[in-house]
């Protein structure tokens, strides 16, 4: 079997609704790849992209069972990408700590909400980088501990200003500790000081989705994505809120145009999610 010409042909018949035909070929190739763990994870992603659930966390826990030490660290992030940390965890639990494997696992454990094993990874870093602190205020913020997320995120954006992860960081740990107000703040000061920039409207439809303002949210993420088409987070705000008015097909569109432009962003597994349990 050739597989790079399976791929294209599973991802025509994807676009071309071609379900079941679709579902068939990848049960092919993972068949024919079984000990291949990087082209079970490329199945199990496709089997997510046409939902099936059930096929997908089949897959996942075969994966398990196919990894050695040099493809270990590369597998659990795989996994933990297409919506399976569980399973990206047991790959990793025996592995050599190593800042790559402690920011992983960081990783791993704040989507199983284990907090505080996901801060104490963080604690282990030798050489954190921005995004490890940004994913340790996440993980401060969502054990309740609201006074040391909000000085983690000053502490974050004082540091990178310009960078919209630290911001995200900040107007999230503000509005979970309750104090909203300042948080708005900042959005609206960012807006002036950014004028017409796409992550700037996005920062702001990321903030207003958090506050469970959909209708204010979905109109910057629209506005983001027409200044800019590649704009991730304003995709995935616009995604959210189409799902919150019942509009299924066109999230989905959304999570799929984010699949072409940045093939395994996480963002795609979580669009989709939300929209399988929304009812």
């Amino acid at each position: 079997m050739d597989k790079e010409k399976t791929l294209k042909e599973i991802q025509s018949n994807i676009t071309n609704g071609n379900m079941l035909l679709a579902s068939g070929q990848i049960s092919e190739l993972a068949n024919q790849f079984s000990d291949d763990p990087f082209t079970l994870l490329t199945c199990a992603s496709l089997l997510k992209v046409i939902e099936d659930e059930n096929g997908a966390a089949d897959i996942a826990k075969r994966i398990q069972n196919k990894v050695d030490d040099a493809n270990r660290l590369e597998t659990a992030k795989g996994l933990r990408s297409i919506g399976f940390p569980a399973e990206a965890e047991r790959v990793l639990s025996h592995a050599a700590e190593s800042d790559d494997v402690l920011r992983e696992k960081m990783r791993i454990f704040f989507d199983l909400r284990k907090y505080k094993e996901s801060s104490g990874s963080y604690e282990k870093l030798a050489s954190p980088t921005l995004e490890d602190t940004a994913v340790m205020v996440r993980s401060v913020s969502a054990g309740k501990e609201h006074d040391k997320a909000v000085k983690l995120a000053e502490e974050l954006l004082a540091e990178a200003p310009d960078n919209l992860d630290a911001k995200m960081c900040y107007c999230a740990a503000l509005s979970a500790a309750g104090r909203s107000k300042e948080a708005g703040k900042f959005i609206k000061d960012n807006l002036k000081k950014n004028k017409s920039q796409p992550d700037a409207d996005a920062l702001a439809s990321y903030y207003l989705w958090i506050e469970g303002k959909t209708v204010s949210a979905g109109a910057y993420a629209s506005k983001a994505v027409k200044e800019d088409p590649d704009n991730i987070l304003g995709m995935e705000i616009l995604a959210y809120c189409l799902v919150e008015k019942k509009k299924i097909r066109e999230a989905k569109i959304v999570a799929g145009a984010i699949n072409e432009k940045a093939p395994g962003n996480p963002a795609v597994v979580r669009i989709l999610d939300m929209c399988r349990n929304t009812k």
